[in-house]
C-alpha cells in the first residue's frame, strides 16, 4: 500500500524549556479537579445542572490548561465561564510575567465580586508564570479526550458519539460551536471526520456557510477557498450540505425567514 501523507505540516516553535513533565502543582491540580470539581467534559457534557453540580464522572477525562471561571454552588466548584488568560504549558516558558501578573489581577477583581477564592502568590518571573499555569486556577478544565487531543483528520468520536475535534487541533470558535451545535438536527461536520465545518445559510434554504476547513479535507476548491479567507457558500446539492441537514427544520425556517 503506498504511503499517504494527509493535511500540510505545522512546525510550532515555543520558547526553550526543559522536557515535558507533571509538576506537583499540576497534580494537586487535576487531583482537586477531577474529585472535587462539579462537571464533566466542557463540551460534550454540556452545561452543568446548577442545582445538582455533582462531580461527573472523570473517569477518561482531561485536564486542560484553559483557565476556567468557577463560582460556588451546592457545596462545590462548577466551571461557568472561561477567563481571557488560557496559557498553556509551553506558552508558560515564553511569557511576560508583568503581563500575566495583570491579567491575573484581572480576573482577582472577577473572583472577588464573585466571592471567589484568588490567585495571591507574586508572577515575576518564569517560575512564577509556571505555578500559576499549572495551578488549579489556569489548569482547570476537564475535557474528554476527543474534545482535548481530537485531530481533525482523524475519525474521533466524544462521550455523547458525536464526531469531535480537539482544542489543541481547531480554532476556539469551532471547538465552542461543538458545545451548542443542535446535533438532532444538523452535523456541523457534514458528515466528516472534523476536517469542515459549516453552519446552516439562512438566505437560501438547504445550503451551508463554511466555518471552517482543515486543509486535509479532501475537496481542493474547498480547502484553497478557506485559506484564501473568502466566505464559502456550499449550494443543497453540495454532499456536506446533504450530510449536513439531518432533518427539513433549517430548510422550514429559512423559508419562515
Amino acid at each position: 500500500m503506498p504511503k499517504e501523507h494527509v493535511g500540510d505540516p505545522v512546525d510550532l516553535i515555543t520558547a526553550d524549556h526543559p522536557p515535558r513533565s507533571d509538576s506537583p502543582e499540576y497534580r494537586a491540580s487535576r487531583k482537586t479537579l477531577m474529585e472535587k470539581y462539579g462537571g464533566g467534559c466542557f463540551i460534550c457534557d454540556g452545561p452543568i445542572d446548577l442545582s445538582h453540580p455533582e462531580v461527573e464522572d472523570a473517569k477518561g477525562l482531561q485536564d486542560h490548561h484553559g483557565g476556567g471561571i468557577y463560582v460556588q454552588f451546592g457545596g462545590r466548584p462548577v466551571l461557568v465561564a472561561l477567563g481571557t488568560l488560557q496559557l498553556e504549558w509551553s506558552e508558560g516558558w515564553g511569557a511576560d510575567a508583568a503581563v500575566v501578573a495583570g491579567m491575573v489581577a484581572n480576573t482577582n477583581t472577577l473572583l472577588k465580586q464573585l466571592k471567589e477564592p484568588t490567585y495571591d502568590e507574586p508572577i515575576t518571573d518564569t517560575k512564577s508564570v509556571m505555578a500559576y499555569v499549572d495551578s488549579i486556577f489556569n489548569a482547570n478544565v476537564k475535557l474528554c479526550a476527543a474534545h482535548h487531543i481530537g485531530h481533525p483528520a482523524q475519525k474521533s468520536l466524544d462521550r455523547r458519539g458525536h464526531e469531535a475535534v480537539g482544542i489543541h487541533n481547531v480554532p476556539l470558535p469551532v471547538l465552542l460551536y461543538q458545545l451548542f451545535c443542535d446535533w438532532e438536527h444538523w452535523d456541523m461536520f457534514a458528515g466528516t471526520t472534523g476536517t469542515l465545518a459549516v453552519a446552516p445559510d439562512s438566505r437560501r434554504p438547504g445550503a451551508a456557510v463554511v466555518l471552517h476547513v482543515d486543509a486535509a479535507h479532501s475537496d481542493r476548491k474547498i480547502v484553497e477557498a478557506g485559506i484564501e479567507g473568502k466566505q464559502v457558500i456550499l449550494p443543497p446539492d453540495h454532499p456536506a450540505c446533504k450530510a449536513a441537514h439531518r432533518t427539513s427544520k433549517y430548510t422550514t425556517a429559512a423559508h419562515a425567514g
